[in-house]
């Protein structure tokens, strides 16, 4: 044997080896045959076991040990090992639970008269027995399986007040009707000594230093530059016989009346607006009989001198967000009934309709009522307005005491990208353009499912397919994100920009939630929201998040923001969760009292974490929103009333100061006395007209003391403003090393 041919067999027996090692390699390699759709195997949530054998086990190595480390996904799930591992003999088997609706047992019950659905239903107050002076609540089971009725209802859990029950008080079982749980609820309005309204204490602050003030999350001063411009009405600066002149209601308006009409859908006249016959007292300016209002929704409510009364009593940011909804036009989706879907409610619109430039519209806008308002103050940047673009330049604004602004953008389109139209180029290109504009505040998705992902479907203007989502007790959007989803949250985060999860669908939420826990990203907020866990009758919906998802905000670094609007007497229930035992009875619905019930939920939600400042408000002015009403008066208790009075003892009392440890505002040479407030002929009285715009966000603090929260209580929101600068500050530290 030569040298050359010893090379050749040496070389042959390398390659033979190789090959016949990698080829084991590759044969050896465990994977799962096919997933078999087995039983049901959890009630809440619900959970279907899927099955497969796993094969390709390396010879010598445990069954149970490869099985036990063996990941997969099954319906999109991600599973890193099985639930269980199963040892046939001949065969190792992995057991995976995964959620599956279809298994998930819920309560339901018909209430409102039999006309809809809820997840539970209210039998009143108990006047006898062993549970009077409490509240009942019941529900019937459904979808059982696997178990049986009285078994399941004992281990289905029910959030009622912000209190969840892992089982009701009683389970009865009622044969041809069903499995029934009821939960006895306390509550003042079936108490026959409830505890009375009294001024909450000055107590001390948990924190130390002063309070910066708070963050308005959520608000839309250049609404009437958006729908087209002739939905909304009036500007937010100029001079006032000018800004805020006679709307055209009760005139020829043109454009199919949409600014009447708009009004009257939001009023509930659905007859006078698809007549065209609603009208309302148009004068604006100095006289305002009609508007500003807590229920007038069609009104400039942020007029630049309202904005610094507010800023004067302590809002130190504020987020101002541009809006838009072509759907007026019939241009998308409007919401209405199929055989009306895509009528216009106005036409002729005097405004480009399309979203993007709506936003480039309004923000340009923003930039010139700076101008206005410096111009007013004695020049360029002297003006207590100023629009920030670094959590830097914010902290120095509020440290000056002045007024911190956020740009932001709350479109359904949001860089064109919609259901049929998206691409990675739109996303990238967009994102830089809102960023050059100076936008830090984004939402990806607002009323329309749309290119990022599904909408919640909680009013007649969301769209998107509908399934039934059965622990809301009501349809939810069979869409989560999309594909494009995770990009425009990946662009959004590489900016260190805010990200508001609001007006999410259930599925999109939780997409969105998982995607910024991947990412450890802190500048996700929720910031005009109501909560799940507090909820009755028609706010369970899935825009309104859980307990749990909220504090998955919390944990992640973020905040959340509370709209003032929070619903009517039956919508929301009394809390009766403080470790003291105080509450505020919940009397007077649509108020500053209903925000409370959500408000002392939320704070006990979060614990301690909250006095960092982690809890505002996101007041959603000229956002369409209704506004919290007034406890006294003509008007009084607009969401329903209980045979609880209101004393007078429990007014607003004016003259009243703010937080005396409030930073003073930059304007003011001292600590400010804030009386009713005046403007033109109009005098604006708290007690007897509730939040009638921005302006009256002190006299809303002060309401709420006057009920019972306590100095403490409210310092949450007044250091909201420098925590708002500390979790933007986290988001672009975290941003620069996203890849």
């Amino acid at each position: 044997m030569n040298y050359r041919s010893i090379r050749r067999s040496v070389f042959g027996f390398v390659v033979c080896t190789m090959f016949f090692a990698g080829s084991a390699s590759v044969f050896a390699d465990p994977y799962w045959g096919t997933f078999k759709k087995d039983s049901c195997t959890s009630i809440f949530p619900g959970k279907r076991q899927y099955s497969a054998i796993l094969y390709g086990i390396p010879s010598g190595q445990s069954w149970e040990t490869t099985c036990a480390n063996m990941g997969a996904t099954i319906n999109g799930q991600v599973f890193t090992k099985p639930s269980r591992c199963k040892n046939t003999g001949l065969n190792e088997w992995g057991e995976f639970d995964v959620l599956d609706d279809s298994c998930e047992a819920n309560w339901s019950a018909t209430d409102d008269g039999g006309a809809y659905n809820w997840t539970h239903k209210n039998d009143g107050c108990q006047t006898s027995g062993t549970y009077a002076g409490k509240r009942k609540y019941s529900s019937r089971i459904w979808n059982v399986v696997g178990i049986t009725w009285e078994e399941a209802c004992a281990k289905l859990p029910l959030t009622i007040a912000g209190k969840t029950y892992t089982t009701p008080t009683r389970c009865v079982n009622t044969g041809t009707t069903g499995m029934w749980g009821e939960w006895y609820v306390a509550d003042s309005s079936c108490e026959s000594a409830p505890k009375a309204y009294a001024r909450g204490t000055q107590d001390s602050l948990k924190r130390s230093g002063t309070l910066s003030g708070y963050v308005d999350l959520h608000t839309h001063p250049m609404a009437h530059l958006g729908f087209g411009g002739v939905i909304f009405h009036g500007a937010p600066y100029g001079e006032p016989a000018t800004a805020l002149a006679d709307c055209p209601s009760m005139s020829n308006e043109g454009h199919s009346a949409g600014h009447s009409r708009v009004e009257a859908i939001v009023q509930d006249d659905i007859i006078g607006a698809l007549l065209s016959t609603a009208k309302h007292d148009n004068r604006g300016y100095a006289s305002f009989p009609y508007w500003p209002a807590n229920n007038s929704y069609t009104h400039q409510t942020m007029y630049y001198e309202w904005v610094k009364r507010a800023y004067e009593g302590g809002l130190r940011t504020m987020v101002v967000l541009a809006v838009n909804g072509d759907y007026m036009f019939g241009a998308t989706d409007n919401g209405l009934p199929d055989i009306i879907k895509g009528i216009a409610i106005a036409t002729d619109p005097i405004y480009d309709l399309n979203d993007m430039n709506t936003l480039r519209r309004q923000t340009q806008a923003v930039y010139d009522m700076q101008t206005w308002i410096d111009q007013k103050s004695g020049g360029a940047g002297l003006g207590w307005f100023r629009i920030v673009k670094t959590p830097a330049e914010a902290q120095s604004v509020i440290a000056a005491g002045k007024l911190a602004v956020v740009l932001g953008a709350e479109v359904d389109y949001l860089v064109d990208c919609t259901t049929t139209t998206c691409t990675d180029a739109m996303i990238t290109q967009g994102v830089q353009e809102m960023y050059d504009a100076g936008l830090r505040y984004i939402f990806p998705i607002h009323l329309k499912t749309n290119g990022f992902g599904g909408a919640g479907l909680y009013n007649i203007l969301g769209s998107g397919t509908k399934y039934d989502c059965k622990h809301y007790g009501q349809d939810c959007n069979v869409a989560g994100l999309t594909s494009y989803g995770p990009k425009i949250m990946k662009a959004l985060m590489k900016k260190g920009m805010i990200i508001d999860v609001g007006h999410m669908s259930a599925r999109s939420l939780e997409g969105a939630l998982t995607y910024a826990e991947q990412q450890a990203y802190p500048g996700i907020v929720t910031g005009h929201t109501g909560v799940y866990d507090m909820a009755n009758k028609g706010n369970r919906h899935e825009a309104n998040p859980t307990g749990a998802a909220l504090k998955r905000i919390i944990a992640l670094g973020g905040m959340i923001g509370l709209i003032p609007g929070q619903g009517n007497l039956d919508e929301v229930g009394e809390w009766r969760q403080n470790s003291d035992g105080s509450y505020i009875s919940h009397a007077c619905g649509g108020t500053t009292q209903t925000f409370a019930q959500s408000y002392q939920y939320l704070r006990n939600l979060i614990g301690d974490q909250a006095y960092d400042g982690r809890i505002s408000v996101g007041t959603d002015f000229n956002g369409f929103a209704h506004m919290p009403g007034p406890r006294y008066g003509t008007r009084a208790c607009p969401g329903g009333v209980s045979t609880i009075t209101q004393p007078d003892s429990a007014k607003v009392g004016y003259p009243f100061a703010p937080d005396a440890s409030i930073r003073k505002a930059a304007t003011l040479s001292a600590l400010p006395s804030l009386g009713k407030y005046t403007f033109g002929n109009r005098t604006f009285d708290f007690n007897t007209e509730g939040a009638s715009h921005i302006g009256l966000m002190p006299d809303f603090f002060e309401d709420l003391r006057q009920q019972g929260l306590k100095r403490s209580d409210l310092e949450p929101v007044y250091r909201s403003a420098d925590f708002f600068t500390t979790m933007w500050q986290n988001a672009v530290t975290r941003g620069a090393s996203i890849q």
